[in-house]
């Protein structure tokens, strides 16, 4: 038998990830170190990783919204 909460976790995992990414990018940005190539590269990665990340918010948030479990819980 499954979790009905199983596929909020799996569209969470996938939120978490590229937001954990972007963090890591960001982080390396306020090197004092980071040459401008790399700079610029940094910054396009995290652009990319921001799309990525508001998507899978969005994948969360329909998720959310189809759980029964947590639809259960709204009114609450």
């Amino acid at each position: 038998m499954s979790n009905p909460l199983d596929s909020v976790r799996t569209a969470f995992d996938k939120a978490v990830g590229p937001h954990r990414k972007r963090q890591n990018l960001m982080a390396q940005l306020k090197e004092p170190d980071v040459g401008k190539d790399r700079r610029a590269q940094l910054v396009k990665e995290a652009a990319q990783l921001e799309s990525e990340w508001i998507d899978a918010l969005i994948g969360l948030w329909k998720a959310m919204e189809e759980s029964s479990v947590l639809r259960g819980k709204k009114g609450a």
